[in-house]
């Protein structure tokens, strides 16, 4: 698969501890088409905006913290709605 996948990127946080076990590296997608009434990134409706980053570049930025992640942690995908950008997903979890 030489085709290089991108994704709209809301934001990124190194170093996260709320969004799953362990250490984290949680990468904010951009974009979502539900209104959840408990939603914690509103931020992220939005299908403008956001920076796009190819699934390399953000398995790249993320391995520079495989030190932290212990057997515990690791990389979270977050919305936006992760599924609306499912390919990119799919690619960013096969390089991990």
């Amino acid at each position: 698969m030489n085709e290089s996948i991108t994704g709209k990127i809301n934001s990124i946080q190194t170093l996260g501890t709320l969004d799953g076990p362990g250490v984290r590296f949680v990468v904010f997608l951009q974009g979502c088409n539900l209104r959840c009434g408990c939603c914690h990134n509103p931020e992220t409706h939005s299908f403008s905006g956001g920076t796009e980053y190819s699934a390399e570049q953000i398995f790249k930025k993320a391995l520079r913290y495989k030190e932290y992640f212990g057997s515990d942690g690791g990389i979270t995908l977050s919305g936006g709605e992760v599924l609306l950008q499912a390919d990119f997903a799919r690619r960013v979890f096969e390089l991990c």
